[in-house]
């Protein structure tokens, strides 16, 4: 993984403003690029535009956009936490149980009675990643802001007590090795007002494009946002791909002496 510097651009010696994307900068090359999508989260692109960006209305408004700090807590049990119905089938760890066949909820859960809105069980919807042979449920809960200045014991503390709260048969499980990630700039912070600031993945300047769960798609700040918005830059892409003003048209017009003679701009993004 290489940092991005610079976003090399040209400037439009009539209006002052970006025209298009050159090419990328890093710690150790300098590369160009018919067309760059800049794939981020929220504080990544903030860090990434250069300044010059900002003059156009639709960059600037990215500024608008807070983000709030979370507290992710990873707790294992020595059984199934989310299993209700059957308490020898909750105990149960033996043998091989990978591919999803331990017991309890497959899927992503969501609480009104948690700081945590959302969790799941890691060891049932990711098997391959975090199930462990002998133990039981791996539940990952993401907790907000206002948990976020607690300590790393107080967090998971907190979240088997609230886990089992929901799930009371839980209470006969012991955690068997807990973790928690602290991150101070995360999702973008959901309050009314907040759409109008995000942006499209198309952009005023012809050959760069924005995809990331913070830019304006059906979903809110999540992974299905930033999938979304995946497949939109692409048909984006597409669309500003032919034509005499095309991608694919300037593209060859960078072979040409003429272009190859336009300023170049380096943005300091350091």
């Amino acid at each position: 993984r290489t940092p991005v510097r610079e976003i090399v651009h040209d400037i439009d010696e009539t209006t002052g403003l970006p025209s298009r994307v050159r090419g990328i900068r890093t710690n150790k090359e300098y590369r160009e690029f018919d067309a760059i999508v800049a794939a981020t989260d929220l504080p990544g692109i903030k860090k990434m535009l250069p300044d010059t960006f900002r003059k156009y209305e639709m960059f600037d408004k990215i500024y608008n956009l807070d983000t709030v700090p979370i507290a992710t807590v990873q707790v294992r049990f020595d059984g199934w936490v989310t299993e209700m119905n059957d308490e020898q089938r909750m105990m149960d760890v033996s043998g091989d149980q990978s591919d999803g066949r331990g017991a309890g909820i497959d899927n992503l859960l969501y609480s009104v009675d948690t700081e945590f809105s959302c969790f799941a069980d890691l060891a049932l919807t990711s098997p391959g990643d975090y199930y462990k042979e002998g133990e039981g449920s791996l539940i990952q809960a993401v907790f907000d802001e206002r948990a976020f200045s607690r300590s790393e014991e107080q967090l998971v503390e907190d979240c088997i007590k609230q886990l089992n709260d929901i799930f009371p048969s839980s209470r006969k499980l012991k955690c068997t090795w807990s973790s928690v990630t602290k991150l101070g700039q995360s999702l973008y912070r959901e309050k009314p007002g907040q759409d109008k600031f995000r942006p499209s993945q198309a952009t005023p300047i012809p050959n760069f494009f924005l995809a990331g769960s913070y830019t304006y798609q059906d979903y809110l700040d999540s992974m299905e946002g930033a999938t979304r918005s995946g497949l939109m830059v692409a048909d984006e892409i597409i669309a500003r791909a032919d034509g005499p003003d095309g991608i694919k048209a300037f593209a060859k017009d960078y072979t040409s002496e003429e272009a190859r003679a336009k300023q170049l701009f380096f943005a300091d993004m350091a």
